[in-house]
């Protein structure tokens, strides 16, 4: 499992929810599941993390963040980085763990670095809305 000291809390509640349901589906790539069930997690796992970065993208630009076209590349970069592991998954050649690791990686150092700075930007906002 993910030690909770290594995920970021952003303190956007919607944000770190999913964050939380991301790092569980990750999680859940190094227990011991048959091909079917590994293809249906990996199918869970696009779906959510597709969801998870529209959703993201939309906070962002709802609330008018800079620099929206860089956090926007390293999504495209992490999609990328999981598309090639699903092709490995087809060819028989995917490693769950090196793709459990990259995804909690990623995860972990987008939160801690630009999701923070939305997050501070947004809860700015936030706090003088209330």
């Amino acid at each position: 499992m993910t030690d909770q000291t290594e995920r970021p809390i952003l303190g956007i509640p919607e944000m770190d929810a999913q964050h939380d349901y991301l790092y569980s589906l990750f999680d859940r790539l190094v227990t011991d599941l048959t091909h079917d069930q590994m293809a249906l997690l990996l199918d869970e796992i696009a779906g959510y993390l597709d969801f998870h970065i529209t959703s993201e993208e939309h906070l962002i630009r709802h609330y008018k963040v800079p620099g929206f076209s860089a956090h926007q590349s390293d999504h495209e970069l992490a999609a990328q980085s999981f598309l090639k592991h699903l092709d490995a998954f087809e060819r028989g050649e995917m490693n769950s763990a090196r793709l459990r690791n990259s995804m909690i990686g990623w995860l972990s150092e987008h939160s801690a670095t630009s999701d923070m700075e939305y997050a501070d930007f947004i809860k700015e906002i936030r706090t003088g809305i209330v």
